[in-house]
């Protein structure tokens, strides 16, 4: 009846509770009796000890684990959440009169069957009543079709009806007859006045005086406690050297307390309620459980703390483990013998490791066990104050154990009994209760969960693992821990076959060779379309086989690497395809990225030619020699498709076809490796999934330097459909990008959560009918909820670089959308999801995920040593599997569910970013001495990269100077939007950082704040303010010092557009990030441009109002109607309201 949390919830002050006067003092107590008689506290005669004045009530003072309840009980609506009950059944014909008879000389002798807790002047007082008078209701329903359920229907709604702690009877009985030797002995009370301990004493107090009744004789005297005595305990030890002993012995033994752990697969709010399973270890295993507790020099309980703490490593990983286990609180003979509410709770806390057996671990357990039962009277409530816990209702762990080894039968004169436990109060999140009772059943284990947190399915999935890890440790104690398998034959097949059961034929020949067919069967159809500009799939053929002929004219053929720098148009595809077709690899560079950065990939990479324009090469490092400028090239010569016979060497699928250049951690980018097998294997599996027709329009919107933009460029031209291809400055501008999907038609755009957050921020209507594919990053459930109103269906798509593209696809629909999955692996891939010793873990269990098939990358370019290290040899079939670093967990559908890197890589804005590559960075800046950067989630969902510095000697972090340091190495992305300075980066006791100590950034002006001095300036300072959170913004305040980015540019220009019909021009906010300058900005090119002033093409009527529309409303009252807030690109924002 014990629970874990309860005597808990609530507390807020770690003070002495004997604070009030000692109950012996008489005035005192006849003071406090006047305040009760006032508070309508009915005060009843007999007393238990004789007084001069007659018999009174006692009134004592409540402990701290009852303050903490009557606090809890005071702030909360009423509720039963206190309530812990049973019923006992007995077996046999019972006396009815003397078994009531019993029970009321019980309720006699107990006072905490006649105490209330009442409150006086805001101050918590229990009131003991001289004698028991409430009701002892007795049902006969034998008759009943199923007497049980009766019986436990009327139990469980008595114990659902929430408690008036100074009204209403805080214990509770009642006696069932359900047949001539089967009866129901019910007991219920509120927590604050028992706890599972002192019921057990109440129940063999109540057997011993029943039996002694049925035998004729008097009862033995009664050695139960009085409350007075744990008050008195409770307030000596508070005073006494102890509480300072103890409070250091747990301060040090919860020194850098590990994160709390749960079994829970979702964070939900933990609600009312209880969900329970039940479970049962057979008699046979139960006997060999006690043998291996001997044979280990332990005992039982220590031996199924151990059980339990390697169940909880194997799912959760934690090597340092912490748990709760409830305890008696009672460390005297005397205490032992007091039926109140004393139950601790104690933290339990384990060194884990996979090597360790059962036999290793026990004695560990015992130690552990051993300490907190020696400091068991310091209060949990105090140890979380002590922790810092309290304020932020934070756990030392979420998952309690509770074992009760002891003999629990009770005998009635003779009569067996079998006690039915109906509640131990309410549960945060999930507590393992064990029983160890003498009734030849074998031990029950019940799972108690918050069912706000756990569902019924769950909780018999953990029974079913937890004893199937029981039972393999009880054939093989010898084992090491993480050795031991929790999978069954059904759940190993599924997670390693039947779920990856993805085996396609695919033909062994490169893709472009697929595309020519399709040239030859619609070779009129309009194949890539680049602004004014279309190529039919003849003309695109054609001039790529020119291409290719040329490319190989200059010894460019198989294992040859060219690298790719060109404008976003039909010439980069021409040039893609040219590439392949000689049987090169292509090596794709954004041009805009910085020349230190593109210097460090063609360094690395040595490819053999750069194909880039006029205007571009001059921007580019001086490393490669050979250059050929195709905006210079006049397209001519063959144009039949090349051969074996024509390229340098033979063209096979294994050779490679790209190299794309990702973030490093060391700060030196890595070049993969991918060939043509793998880039084929994923064109026809996503052309199968996503069933793309000739009728099909898909824009093409992410650089060429990220993987998915093969997906985008080359998936349409296996089915006959069209490439539309934006501009860089046409993604960048959500309002351009619309308009480019609504005038061209198209019907399929591929794109990260970022770009579709920004482009339905706004047009999200206009955009009705397209197919949104999403990929990149996780996907927030709002925003898959908001891409399903476009009319089909989501397809989130997930998959590292080192495994072509994407792995995962799962079409979201339905309650999918809340909380989106990856899905399941495409044709030939196989997806594993495992723990740290490369075992498969459960379903429903976070691990890492692999990926093998034929997707897998050949390595990583001149790096055999990480080649080695992330390419792994598949322990359960051929070829290799590469380790993604991200954790994820299966769902019984067999889908999957992505949790999260398992290292410090990023993913931002779709582009995979190593924390290290920036702060390697920072650290070549003469002013950072020591850096870390990591990704902070805002409360709005926007996900910004913040950096800390710790500056070097004599030297000061200017924020302002080091994001020109990266900005001169590293591209936009990954860009800090903050810059935090710290006298030092915080560690944890192992010396290591602690990552959860790094404080937030404060997104506000660095400098001192200037009001706005125009009406520009005023509209520009409300939705910077609005864009970021802040109450005001000054007018030189920087946007990247706000914590903005380009996306956070993108957005504020686009409530510019819909809001004003201001036009400004992405370069102007980043070439001037204050309002000051731009508003300068603005004005100058006014003052080059004359206009008339207009209205706008919406109503006024239409427009929603923000901040800056109200004041500019204020400002038309002072104004001429004629006049206009000036816009830079010929159109106004009249003042007048009613313009």
């Amino acid at each position: 009846m014990e629970r874990l949390a309860g005597e808990t919830a609530g507390y807020q002050g770690g003070g002495n509770a004997w604070t009030d006067s000692h109950p012996t003092d008489r005035s005192s107590a006849m003071s406090d009796m006047q305040r009760v008689k006032a508070a309508g506290i009915r005060i009843v005669d007999a007393p238990r000890e004789a007084a001069a004045e007659g018999p009174v009530a006692q009134i004592l003072p409540v402990s701290v684990p009852q303050r903490g309840m009557w606090v809890s009980q005071k702030i909360a609506p009423p509720d039963s959440v206190f309530n812990i009950a049973e019923y006992i059944e007995i077996h046999g014909a019972l006396d009815v009169p003397l078994f009531l008879a019993a029970l009321r000389q019980l309720a006699d002798e107990a006072e905490t069957t006649r105490t209330r807790i009442v409150d006086i002047d805001n101050t918590p007082r229990q009131v003991i009543e001289p004698h028991f008078t409430g009701e002892i209701p007795y049902f006969d329903i034998s008759a009943e079709a199923d007497p049980r359920a009766v019986a436990q229907a009327w139990m469980m709604a008595e114990l659902g009806r929430p408690v008036d702690l100074a009204h209403d009877p805080l214990w509770k009985v009642a006696l069932f007859k359900a047949g001539p030797e089967q009866f129901f002995w019910y007991h219920r009370c509120h927590h604050i006045v028992l706890d599972g301990f002192g019921g057990g004493l109440l129940a063999r107090r109540m057997a011993e005086i029943y039996s002694a009744l049925v035998e004729g004789r008097e009862p033995e005297p009664c050695t139960l406690g009085r409350f007075a005595t744990i008050v008195e305990s409770e307030a000596g030890y508070r005073a006494s050297p102890r509480l300072e002993k103890d409070r250091e012995y747990w301060r040090e033994r919860l020194a850098n307390l590990p994160e709390a752990i749960s079994l829970a697969k979702r964070r939900g709010t933990p609600t009312g309620g209880l969900l329970r399973a039940t479970a049962r270890l057979s008699p046979a295993s139960t006997v060999r459980l006690h043998e291996i507790a001997k044979q280990a020099s332990g005992t039982l309980p220590q031996t199924l703390i151990s059980l339990l703490a390697a169940y909880i490593f194997r799912l959760t990983g934690a090597d340092d483990l912490v748990f709760g286990m409830p305890v008696t609180g009672r460390t005297s003979g005397v205490m032992r013998r007091i039926p109140g509410m004393m139950a601790n709770a104690v933290a339990i806390r384990l060194k884990m490791a996979p090597e360790l057996t059962l036999a290793q671990l026990i004695p560990q357990v015992g130690s552990v066990l051993m300490g907190a039962l020696r400091h068991q009277q310091y209060r949990y409530e105090d140890l979380r104050k002590d922790l810092g816990l309290l304020r932020q209702d934070q756990q030392i762990s979420w998952v309690g154990v509770n074992i009760e080894p002891f003999d629990y039968d009770l005998r009635f004169a003779g009569l067996p009994s079998t006690a039915h436990n109906l509640s131990n109060g309410s549960v945060e999140d999930l507590t393992i209760f064990i029983y160890d009772r003498d009734d030849g059943q074998g031990l029950r284990i019940d799972f108690d969960a918050n069912p706000g947190l756990y569902s019924h399915a769950e909780l018999a999935e953990h029974q079913h693992r937890l004893l199937r890890l029981i039972e393999s440790v009880l054939a093989d104690p010898t084992k090491p821990i993480g050795e031991i398998d929790l999978l069954d034959p059904q759940e190993r097949r599924n997670v390693l076959r039947l779920w990856n059961e993805t085996t396609q034929e695919v033909p062994d020949r490169p893709w472009t060779t697929l595309f020519q067919a399709q040239v030859a069967a619609n070779p009129g159809a309009v194949a890539v379309v680049s602004g004014e500009r279309a190529l039919t799939y003849r003309t695109l053929n054609e001039q790529a086989n020119q291409l290719a002929y040329a490319l190989i004219g200059r010894g460019i053929g198989p294992g040859s690497l060219v690298a790719v720098a060109l404008p976003r148009g039909e010439r980069l595809v021409i040039a893609l395809l040219a590439i392949l077709k000689t049987g090169a690899a292509y090596l794709p560079l954004d041009p805009g990225a910085p020349a230190a950065r593109l210097a460090l990939t063609l360094e690395d990479a040595r490819p053999a030619l750069l194909l880039t324009t006029t205007g571009i090469a001059p921007t580019l490092p001086p490393v490669i020699a050979a250059v050929l400028l195709l905006d210079q090239y006049v397209f001519a010569g063959n144009t039949v498709n090349p051969t074996d016979a024509d390229r340098l060497a033979p063209l096979t699928a294994d050779l490679p076809a790209y190299v794309i250049y990702t973030s490093g951690s060391t700060g030196r980018p890595k070049g993969v490796v991918l060939p043509h097998r793998a880039l084929t294997n994923f064109l026809l599996s996503m052309q199968a999934m996503l069933k793309l027709s000739a009728q099909d329009r898909l824009v093409a919107v992410t650089t060429i330097a990220f993987d998915i933009a093969a997906l985008e460029l080359f998936l349409p031209l296996l089915t006959g459909a069209q490439v539309v291809i934006a501009t860089r400055d046409t993604v960048r501008d959500p309002a351009a990008l619309a308009g480019l999907i609504t005038r061209t038609g198209a019907t399929i755009m591929q794109a990260t959560p970022s770009l579709w957050q920004a482009l339905l921020a706004d047009h999200g209507d206009t955009l009705r009918g397209l197919r949104p594919l999403v990929g990149g990053e996780a996907l927030p459930g709002t925003l898959a909820r908001a891409m399903r109103r476009l009319g089909h269906k989501v397809v989130n798509l997930y998959g590292p670089t080192e495994t072509t593209i994407w792995s995962t696809l799962m079409e979201l629909d339905g309650d999918d959308l809340d909380s989106p999955p990856i899905g399941r692996p495409i044709w030939n891939t196989q997806v594993y999801v495992l723990d740290r010793a490369m075992n498969p873990v459960p379903v429903g269990v976070p691990g890492d995920l692999y990926i093998g098939g034929a997707g897998v990358a050949d390595g990583y370019l001149n790096r055999p040593d990480l080649t080695a290290e992330r390419f792994l040899a598949n322990p359960f079939g051929d070829g290799r599997l590469y380790r993604t670093g991200d954790l994820a967990r299966w769902r019984g559908d067999g889908v999957l569910e992505f949790l999260g890197r398992s290292d410090f890589q990023i993913k931002i804005r779709g582009f995979r970013v190593e924390a290290g590559e920036i702060e390697a960075t920072l650290l070549t800046h003469p002013q950072v001495a020591q850096a870390v950067v990591v990704l902070r989630e805002e409360t709005n969902g926007d996900k910004r990269l913040v950096a800390y510095v710790v500056p070097a000697a004599g030297e000061t972090a200017d924020g302002s100077e080091l994001r020109r340091h990266l900005e001169r190495s590293l591209p936009d992305y990954m860009i800090p939007a903050a810059f935090v300075s710290l006298d030092a980066l915080p560690v944890n006791g192992n010396g290591k950082l602690d990552r959860g100590a790094l404080p937030a950034p404060q997104w506000q002006q660095t400098s001192g704040y200037v009001a706005p001095r125009t009406p520009t300036e005023e509209i520009l300072a409300s939705l910077w303010a609005e864009t970021f959170g802040l109450e005001r913004v000054g007018i030189h305040d920087s946007l990247f010092d706000l914590g903005g980015d380009s996306l956070a540019a993108a957005r504020m220009i686009a409530a510019l557009r819909s809001r004003f019909s201001f036009e400004i021009p992405l370069g102007a906010v980043f070439g001037t990030p204050t309002i000051a300058g731009l508003a300068e900005h603005l004005e100058k090119s006014n003052e080059s441009d004359p206009f008339t002033p207009c209205c706008r093409s919406r109503p006024a009527a239409a427009r929603p109002r923000c901040s800056a529309s109200t004041r500019c409303w204020a400002w038309a009252g002072a104004m001429p109607a004629c006049c206009a807030i000036w816009g830079p690109t010929g159109r106004s924002m009249p003042c007048n309201p009613m313009a």
